[in-house]
């Protein structure tokens, strides 16, 4: 899949090779290339069964307050988008996720209005992202 940005284009793909993938362990296939970094390239026959997507974990976010009422749904993306029975002001979100650095940096911009509710792999990175973003302004 190519994905641009301002800052360039990027190929995702899924790899045999996982070693320096920082991902969670059932995102390590996974890769994100960008593709104005890659020099030299070339096609090799491979054997084995070819995959047609990336691995992808469901992560759980609550929206809130003027977000959870202006949230467009990514239908490529999310598998639930609904109201919270017992939080009518609550917007409950399953994403499909590819990627830990990429959804993160997407949920950050929603600061306060966001909650990442599970996996707890994904909280607890959030969670220290935002330890790390505080400690700079000590």
């Amino acid at each position: 899949m190519d994905i641009s940005f301002p800052n360039g284009q990027y190929l995702d793909c899924w790899c045999e090779e996982t070693a320096g993938n920082q991902d969670l362990p059932e995102l390590a296939h996974n890769w994100c290339l960008r593709l104005d970094r890659i020099t030299d390239a070339s096609v090799a026959q491979i054997g084995g069964a070819w995959r047609t997507g990336l691995a992808i974990i469901p992560v759980e976010m609550h929206l809130r307050r003027g977000l959870a009422f202006a949230y467009q749904s990514k239908t490529n993306r999310d598998e639930v988008n609904e109201w919270l029975g017992d939080s009518p002001q609550v917007r409950r979100v399953v994403r499909r996720v590819t990627s830990t650095f990429w959804f993160i940096r997407e949920v950050l911009r929603y600061g306060k209005d966001c909650e990442v509710i599970s996996p707890e792999a994904i909280r607890d990175r959030l969670k220290q992202e935002l330890e790390l973003m505080s400690q700079l302004y000590s």
